[in-house]
């Protein structure tokens, strides 16, 4: 129904964005890393949106997203019998969007249920019916889990939260191959924001 928004952010909530597009104020729900990175009233944003409808109540919902990557799992995961439109946004919100793929790819529901709110049966779950839903899409082709997501799992180890650990994770220069480098600068990072 609605593809995607051009707009302006008018306010920001903890779980929702009001985005102004021609006069007109639509709230778009998304998940907390996407909300952060807009969170400047004012700011010009194109989000990709998925339109739901609620059976039940008769309530409507419009879910964001920064990419279409980010929409198309999102799509994914909400075709998993039990997992619906919160439940997907909260998964996509917690985890790194490639690092979350290539688990489901492996097989490796000890990292799946890292993730905040995955038990082991949901873990087991998304691999059974997404794995091959991924794999058919091309998407992950060559890919595989480096330094950059070895690091994360550290840092995360060490206490910090998924969303420090990605962000350190990111601002580390490419120059770092190894994922003890890596560890190592980000600590330096994440020392640097205390």
């Amino acid at each position: 129904m609605i593809s995607y928004l051009c707009g302006t952010v008018q306010a920001v909530t903890n779980k929702y964005a009001i985005v102004d597009v021609n006069g007109v104020g639509y709230r778009v729900t998304m998940p907390g890393k996407s909300l952060n990175s807009i969170a400047k009233i004012g700011s010009q944003v194109k989000l990709f949106t998925h339109y739901n409808l609620n059976p039940r109540d008769g309530s409507v919902e419009l879910y964001g997203f920064q990419t279409p990557e980010e929409l198309n799992f999102f799509e994914l995961l909400t075709s998993v019998s039990g997992i619906g439109p919160k439940s997907a946004q909260a998964i996509i919100s917690s985890a790194d969007l490639q690092s979350l793929q290539i688990g489901i790819i492996r097989g490796d529901d000890e990292y799946l249920r890292k993730i905040s709110g995955m038990g082991p049966k949901m873990a087991q779950r998304l691999i059974l019916e997404l794995k091959t839903k991924i794999m058919a899409t091309g998407a992950m082709a060559g890919t595989e889990l480096g330094p950059e997501s070895e690091a994360m799992d550290a840092l995360i180890a060490l206490g910090y939260s998924q969303y420090q650990a990605r962000d350190a994770v990111r601002q580390v220069s490419d120059k770092n191959k190894t994922a003890e480098e890596k560890i190592k600068e980000a600590l330096k990072i994440l020392g640097g924001k205390k």
